[in-house]
């Protein structure tokens, strides 16, 4: 037995339609099965809302996917919708999940109904596994490296795991595969989770296709290049994309260290200016002092205080999906789980909101992005840190200067974001300081080659 209880996946958008179709199925269950069960109701009085195979009905269709014939039959869909709903309608908001969810049962029922009304069949159909299993595969195709918590009873052995998607839905679906095949194809539950798991193909594949799910390049297909040479899994939108992201492998550097989204004076500020110039223009020779004068400077000197690291920061943060990010990226980085650090500070960055994050964070991000050799990767949390022009500003600009050396060998690059490391005037150096001057002196001296 195996129970899905949680998912690390980032959530953009909050399970309100995931929690109620839950609330829904436990308030039909004990309406309709738990009254049979103690005797209020006769098993006919309930019948017409399963899936019956003896007459095509299109209400069924939606009402047989809330019928649940037993609580654990209840509890196990509960816990496996729990999970990939989050991971669904975390990734496409909750008016399209909704759309999706209720489109999938209707067309489970009429799959499962129609051919079997035709062959005659006697029986019933119900529950919300079809649909589940939609659900399942989409979550495979959008989100497969993210982990869902489960726990687990094999008897004798009893546990917790942290699998991911992939390997649940591999799993799962396997076994749904192989009792369809041993059973002869008969109609049969696990018939119908291979039907709907059939039908979370397109629709996932859809919506990455034409742009209307995000996945920061984290979905199966983005994944794994030798799936992208099918026009039919990777279309013109995402190829366009790739051809669009030239510069961006041309120059990684300078498309990483764009913080206001697209100022490339920004990477000049911190040494890492492209080699790409544009000729300079003559400035325009100053106007003549007016009247009005000290107003425009007054105005200069209020606009400069406005774009301060501390005024920065705190925009940051007054974003409304900055907590949540936030702390999506600590659990992650507390749990070692550097797919889901990567997205939640992706997501971050996309918003403009990265600056916001604590000092610690944004250095513990970095530093085991370094431990995994993502040095490129490296260069954005380094880069806000530097602007940031903190504590951790100094040891930011020493690991930047490293990757600039070693691996960009770009030894002018290193130079110019070593000379950001200086002595403020009138104040102590204190040990620490003496410490990080020394090793600047020392990379200086490498880059210069001296």
């Amino acid at each position: 037995m195996i129970i899905p209880y949680s998912t690390d996946a980032p959530l953009y958008h909050l399970p309100w339609v995931t929690g109620g179709l839950i609330v829904t199925n436990i308030v039909v269950f004990f309406a309709t099965t738990f009254q049979v069960f103690i005797g209020t109701w006769e098993p006919e009085q309930i019948d017409w809302l399963l899936i019956q195979f003896n007459q095509i009905n299109p209400l069924q269709w939606l009402t047989g996917n809330f019928m649940h014939f037993d609580p654990f039959h209840l509890m196990g869909n509960m816990f496996f919708l729990f999970c990939f709903g989050l991971v669904v309608e975390g990734k496409i908001g909750n008016r399209r999940f909704l759309g999706i969810y209720l489109a999938t049962c209707l067309l489970i029922g009429a799959v499962v109904q129609i051919p079997m009304f035709f062959l005659g069949g006697e029986e019933a159909a119900g529950g919300a596994s079809g649909v589940i299993s939609t659900l399942m595969v989409i979550a495979l195709i959008w989100a497969p490296e993210n982990e869902i918590s489960v726990f687990y009873f094999f008897f004798p052995f009893v546990g917790t795991a942290e699998p991911r998607i992939v390997t649940i839905c591999v799993f799962f679906i396997g076994m749904d595969v192989l009792s369809v095949v041993f059973s002869g194809f008969a109609m049969s539950g696990a018939m119908g989770h291979v039907i709907g798991a059939l039908m979370g193909f397109p629709i996932g594949i859809y919506f990455l296709k034409t742009d209307e799910v995000d996945c920061e390049g984290w979905d199966a297909i983005s994944r794994n290049e030798w799936l992208q040479q099918y026009p039919l899994l990777y279309g013109e939108k995402q190829r366009q994309r790739d051809r669009d992201k030239h510069d961006e492998i041309e120059n990684p550097v300078e498309k990483a260290l764009q913080v206001t989204g697209g100022d490339v004076s920004k990477s000049q500020y911190i040494g890492l200016a492209s080699s790409k110039r544009k000729p300079k223009t003559k400035s325009p020779s100053p106007a003549v002092p007016s009247a009005g004068s000290p107003r425009k400077s007054r105005k200069k000197k209020r606009r400069t205080s406005e774009v301060s690291p501390e005024h920065v920061a705190e925009k940051c943060q007054a974003h409304p999906e900055f907590n949540r990010l936030a702390y999506v990226l600590r659990q992650s980085l507390q749990s070692n789980n550097m797919p889901a650090a990567q997205q939640a500070f992706l997501r971050l960055d996309t918003l403009k909101i990265g600056a916001g994050m604590a000092e610690t964070t944004l250095m513990r991000y970095a530093s085991d992005l370094c431990t995994q050799r993502q040095w490129v990767n490296a260069i954005r949390p380094l880069a806000i840190l530097v602007e940031k022009q903190g504590a951790l500003a100094d040891d930011a600009c020493l690991r930047l200067a490293q990757i600039q050396l070693r691996v960009l060998q770009r030894r002018d690059h290193a130079i110019a974001t070593l000379e950001k490391i200086v002595v403020p005037e009138g104040q102590s150096i204190d040990a620490e300081k003496k410490e990080r001057l020394r090793k600047r002196d020392e990379l200086l001296s490498l880059a210069r080659g001296e």
